[in-house]
Formats: structure tokens, C-alpha cells, sequence
């Protein structure tokens, strides 16, 4: 939060339960007493009340407050946690280490004012591996279903087609059956689907961790002043088709049904830490 912000927050701050802040009596009784007794009051009020703001808004426990009010507003933040919060540890270990390579990637595009402007482009690639990340856990659930009811569902069916060849059966009865079947074909079908989507994301995570190992390398080699031509060539190569795999990954997005607007917030990419997760990370998945 910003300087001015933190001022007027420790101006108007007021412990809870309290429905006026404390220092506007403190304000309220240096002006009684400089009224009616001494003017120097208004002087001595004024250095205390410059004092108190100062203290109170560099106070660690107070901009730490401040923050985490700040970010609960930030509708990236809290999308942003949402999706990390709902990870597994290991899934989450493994955004937070991609988190950490992009960061040091921008931390390099910065000293650069031409390589600087790619750093949206490492925002998406962060951004997405989250959905992804997201995403392919909820599918994941769907497979294991999918493994442990496979061969209930086929005795069912079984069970209703042999009841189907029964040529004496009532109409209603026959209807329901039929019905019944045709759940439980598309219920295989979404399972079979499901299967395919895990595979797909799981191969796309793969990309996107190579795709940021190779623009941190290009980025690396962009410092060397006797390659810096070849290698910032390669580097907005490297940039250029992560923009085109990007884009070719709307028909995903818009099957795992993610908000395609939202962003990642600031901190993140740029020095701020992650808040600590409930779940202690069980390791990276490589």
C-alpha cells in the first residue's frame, strides 16, 4: 500500500470495538487547549500527531494488516488464492517454483527497456499453468471415479441390455431401461473424455515448464555482451511462440471453463511473496 494510504489508514485507525478513532479526541483536546489555554498547544499537538502518523504507518504489524486488507479486495488476489488454495501440496509446490523461475525472467527483462514489454507474456504463461494446474486436479477426480466405478457401469449395462432382449417386456418398463442406458453411455463417454483432457493438460504443464526454462535461459545469455545480438534474437523468438501457443490454447480454456480476463496479482511475478499455504508442499512434480 502506498505512503498516503498508510498515512490516512493510521490516521483514522481504531482499535476494534471502537466506533471513533482515538486520535480524534487527541486532535479534539489539542485544539480545547490551545483555544483556551495556550496556542502553543495547536505547535505541540501537531508535532505529535506528525509523530504518531509516522510510527504508526511504518509500523510492520500495522502495513502488515493493511496488506492483507488490501489484497482481500484485489479481485485477482482473491481469484488468484482461490485457485492456489484449492491445489493439492504437490501441485501447489509446483506453481510456486514456476512462480519463482518467472520471477527471476522478469527480474532480467527489467534492465532491458525492449525485452521489458514481454513480461505480460510470462504473466499468461504463469497464469495459465495455475488454471491448468486447477483444472487438471478436478479432472484428475473424474478419472479416479472413473477407474473405480469402469466396471460396476459395464455390469449395468450389461444387466439392462440383456433385460432389453427380453421380447415380453412392458413398454413403461422398457422406456425406463432404455433411459437408464443412455445415462450411463454418456457418463462412459465423459469419462473417456475426461481421460483425454488429463492427458492433454498434462502434456500442455510439461510445455509451459520448458517454454519458461527456455526464456530464462535465453534471458540469461541476453546479459552477455558478446552474444547479446544472437541472444536477444533468440530470446524474442522464444517470446513470439510462446504468444502463438497462447493463443492456440482458447479451445482448452474454454473447455476447463476458466475466466479467460483474470490476472495474476502484481506481487507475485514481481518480489511480493506468496502467503503461506494451509497445506505444507509435498514436493515438485518434475
Amino acid at each position: 500500500m502506498s505512503l498516503p494510504r498508510r498515512l490516512w489508514a493510521a490516521f483514522v485507525a481504531r482499535p476494534f470495538g471502537m466506533p471513533v478513532p482515538p486520535n480524534f479526541f487527541a486532535l479534539a483536546a489539542f485544539g480545547l487547549l490551545g483555544a483556551f489555554v495556550s496556542p502553543g498547544f495547536w505547535v505541540l499537538g501537531a508535532g505529535l500527531e506528525i509523530a504518531y502518523l509516522a510510527w504508526l504507518a511504518n509500523n510492520r504489524r500495522f502495513r502488515a494488516t493493511l496488506d492483507a486488507h488490501s489484497d482481500a479486495d484485489d479481485p485477482a488476489e482473491r481469484r488468484y488464492r482461490h485457485l492456489l488454495d484449492g491445489l493439492s501440496g504437490e501441485r501447489r509446490a509446483r506453481q510456486q517454483a514456476l512462480e519463482q523461475r518467472a520471477s527471476d525472467i522478469i527480474a532480467l527483462l527489467q534492465a532491458d527497456p525492449i525485452m521489458r514489454t514481454h513480461t505480460d507474456s510470462i504473466e499468461q504463461l504463469v497464469w495459465l499453468h495455475l488454471r491448468m494446474l486447477s483444472a487438471g486436479q478436478a479432472i484428475s477426480q473424474v478419472v479416479a471415479t472413473a477407474g473405480e466405478e469402469s466396471e460396476r457401469l459395464q455390469q449395468q449395462e450389461d444387466q439392462i441390455d440383456a433385460r432389453l432382449a427380453q421380447p415380453d417386456l412392458d413398454s413403461e418398463l422398457r422406456r425406463s431401461l432404455q433411459q437408464q442406458k443412455q445415462v450411463i453411455d454418456a457418463r462412459q463417454s465423459a469419462h473417456l473424455e475426461a481421460a483425454r483432457r488429463k492427458e492433454r493438460i498434462h502434456a500442455e504443464l510439461a510445455r509451459i515448464d520448458q517454454q519458461v526454462a527456455l526464456i530464462r535461459e535465453q534471458a540469461l545469455l541476453s546479459g552477455d555482451e558478446r552474444r547479446i545480438g544472437s541472444s536477444l534474437d533468440a530470446l524474442t523468438s522464444a517470446f513470439n511462440e510462446a504468444d502463438r501457443w497462447l493463443d492456440s490454447q482458447r479451445d482448452l480454456l474454454g473447455a476447463l471453463d476458466l475466466d479467460e480476463t483474470a490476472s495474476l496479482p502484481s506481487r507475485v511475478l514481481r518480489g511480493g511473496r506468496t502467503p503461506s499455504s494451509k497445506r505444507a508442499p509435498e514436493g515438485v512434480s518434475r
